[in-house]
């Protein structure tokens, strides 16, 4: 005799229960992208910490982020690229999912604004358009040395082919060539201005590009601080067939 097979009943879940056939009514959510500046002593925040954050920040606010589909569902947030440990930044980019069919932009910055401490600073918040891929960074790099010293460095560094600085991790080691991510550094004043190039293998860090230039100096160049100016990116490319279209 078959043995009789028993429906489908519910059972706890989580927080809630689970049913089978169970409808689920529709999450409407706006994906927007806030710009901030990192400054003071937030810039020693970490990202996980600065995502933790902002995520309260915006619960306090009043607002409602999204949450991703799946078992394990999280907030749906992006910050990227990440930062060096220590380095200020003009143009952290945030993008959130906020749940709702539209949100006043101009009165989510004021209400942020009020809400993060010191050094965590909302500028302009914009309603986020098609994904795009991180291309690199422009970084301001401020060194405690003469500017004679700064000027043959960049001048030396600019004109050497390749600079390889060694990278270590506990999975390999390896030579970094530095010129080829960041080839045309710039004078101003006590700093130097680079722009980092992101590749297929990855960025240059800017502490390398401190070390590869600080090998160019005849004398001691000691670095005081980094303040990322601009983050750059490009539209990702869809396959469509035999051809590529933003």
């Amino acid at each position: 005799m078959a043995a009789a097979i028993a429906a489908p009943a519910s059972a706890p879940f989580g927080t809630g229960w689970w049913r089978p056939n169970a409808t689920h009514p529709a999450v409407h959510a706006v994906r927007i992208e806030l710009r901030l500046a990192i400054r003071d002593r937030a810039r020693y925040l970490s990202q996980l910490e600065l995502v933790a954050l902002l995520l309260a920040a915006l619960r306090r606010a009043g607002y409602q982020v999204a949450l991703s589909n799946g078992m394990r569902p999280r907030p749906v947030i992006r910050l990227a690229p990440a930062r060096t440990d220590g380095a200020a930044s003009e143009d952290e980019r945030c993008t959130v999912e906020l749940v709702g069919d539209s949100h006043d932009l101009d009165d989510l910055v004021v209400r942020l604004a009020a809400i993060c401490p010191r050094g965590v600073v909302p500028l302009e918040a914009c309603l986020a358009g098609p994904q795009t891929a991180d291309t690199g960074a422009t970084c301001r790099i401020v060194f405690d040395a003469p500017g004679e010293t700064l000027a043959q460095a960049v001048a030396a560094y600019r004109a050497a082919s390749e600079l390889l600085i060694p990278r270590s991790s506990p999975k390999q080691h390896r030579d970094v060539d530095v010129r080829r991510y960041a080839p045309e550094p710039q004078l101003d004043g006590d700093a130097e201005i680079v722009q980092i190039a992101i590749h297929n293998d990855g960025p240059a860090k800017p502490s390398e590009g401190v070390r590869a230039l600080a090998s160019c100096a005849h004398d001691e160049l000691a670095m005081a601080g980094i303040t990322r100016l601009a983050v750059h990116t490009a539209p990702i490319l869809a396959r469509v067939g035999a051809t590529e279209t933003t």
